[in-house]
């Protein structure tokens, strides 16, 4: 009888120990099943209805909607941009991790925060900002340099905006590598905007 009790004991004391790790381990609460790299909107017409001073505001209906269809189913070192988790065709000059946990593990092992722009499928400010700013050269160099790029759009990542308190697009969040927020950028800007933006909360 004293050894099954040992046993049992051994057995609750090796789920303790497993479920403490895991806990360490997670770099953060967010939601890692987002989709990342924004999928083409051709299908949706764009209504600039509803932007103004360089925001766009975030579709709640769509959101809900899309997080209730998602329940049902489901710095100075070289970065590898080679790896299946990198794509570098969305906007020239910049490779977009598309793995919300690798880019926090990525982070880590490279000392950079994660920069996360918030898209949206109909938002004449978000592309702007993917034309004219995330095109820049010296926005590019800031980025390849300090940050690890995530690219959303709300719709499709409907935890992640509740999450980070996302009401319009585009948003730009920088969080460290573990996951705490350094830092926003709200609405579009320019180059020469946002560029001392990121060097400020890069602390650059």
């Amino acid at each position: 009888m004293g050894k099954f009790k040992f046993l049992i004991i051994l057995i609750l004391a090796l789920f303790l120990v497993c479920g403490i790790v895991m806990v360490v381990d997670a770099p953060s609460s967010f939601d890692d099943s987002v989709s990342l790299i924004p999928t083409s909107d051709s299908s949706v017409d764009a209504d600039s209805s509803n932007c103004e001073n360089g925001v766009c505001l975030v579709d709640s209906n769509k959101t809900e909607e899309n997080s209730k269809n998602a329940d049902k189913g489901s710095k100075a070192d070289k970065m590898n941009y080679d790896s299946k988790y990198y794509e570098g065709s969305y906007i020239d000059g910049l490779y977009f991790c598309n793995d919300l946990k690798q880019a926090f593990k990525d982070a880590k092992a490279h000392n950079r925060n994660v920069m996360i722009v918030f898209d949206g499928a109909a938002c004449i400010y978000c592309d702007y900002l993917k034309e004219d700013t995330l095109s820049d050269s010296a926005v590019q160099k800031e980025i390849n340099d300090n940050y690890i790029i995530l690219i959303t759009q709300t719709s499709e990542s409907p935890e992640l905006t509740s999450q980070l308190n996302i009401y319009g697009t585009p948003t730009t969040v920088i969080l460290d590598e573990d996951g705490n927020e350094l830092g926003r950028i709200d609405g579009y800007e320019t180059p020469e905007e946002y560029l001392p933006h990121l060097k400020e909360i890069s602390g650059n």
